[in-house]
């Protein structure tokens, strides 16, 4: 039997965008590529989804690595875990943005959609890699409530305690030049991980493909 990848995107993202690329990562296994607008569709019962429950590797990126690490009680015995530039804490004073502040925006969203995504923008537009005016492309197709779950998401949540990473099988990668999630905000997992391998990539910012290989 293939073995079934599961790839979560980061907020108002598609990885997609590099499925060709990412997928050699395991060419063998059947890869399926969640779109950003069904996953916030559930953050709250990830493991809901069939697909999810079945998968043996699941990679999430940003958004979708701390959804999973929120929903890490239903993770099934065995799934194996590729945590790409995850947090405990959106919000933390490391980041660009108040809790107060984000759900204000999540709100404006609904009527202002162009603004929120141009905010998150410049967070991307110095990044290492050619896939800014992409991701651009990809977030302005999203609906605007899909965008504002997510906000709101990262707004409400954050890791205060230990995640059960028994039976490892759970690598963090982050990216020493990440400016959308700087490392201090991945590190500050470690603490609630114990079980966890946790790798920088000395070359890499925000984008999957650098962080992967």
């Amino acid at each position: 039997m293939k073995e079934k990848w599961i790839w979560l995107p980061d907020f108002a993202s598609d990885m997609g965008l590099w499925e060709d690329e990412l997928a050699t990562v395991s060419p063998e296994a059947d890869h399926l590529f969640v779109p950003y607008e069904k996953m916030v569709s559930y953050l709250d019962h990830l493991y809901g989804e069939p697909d999810l429950a079945s998968a043996s590797t699941v990679v999430g990126w940003g958004l979708g690595a701390f959804a999973l690490l929120k929903n890490a009680a239903s993770r099934p015995k065995g799934q194996r875990w590729i945590l790409l530039s995850p947090f405990a804490d959106y919000c933390s004073e490391e980041s660009e943005w108040t809790a107060e502040n984000l759900s204000f925006i999540a709100h404006q969203t609904l009527t202002a959609s162009d603004a929120t995504i141009n905010a998150f923008y410049e967070l991307l537009e110095d990044e290492l890699g050619e896939w800014q005016d992409d991701w651009l492309k990809c977030a302005k197709r999203i609906k605007p409530e899909a965008l504002r779950l997510g906000l709101e998401y990262m707004a409400k949540n954050r890791i205060e305690s230990s995640v059960d990473t028994a039976g490892g099988g759970v690598q963090v990668l982050y990216g020493r030049m990440d400016r959308a999630i700087p490392p201090s905000m991945t590190m500050a997992l470690a603490d609630f991980m114990p079980g966890a391998e946790f790798k920088e990539r000395p070359k890499a910012g925000h984008w999957p493909p650098m962080l992967l290989f």
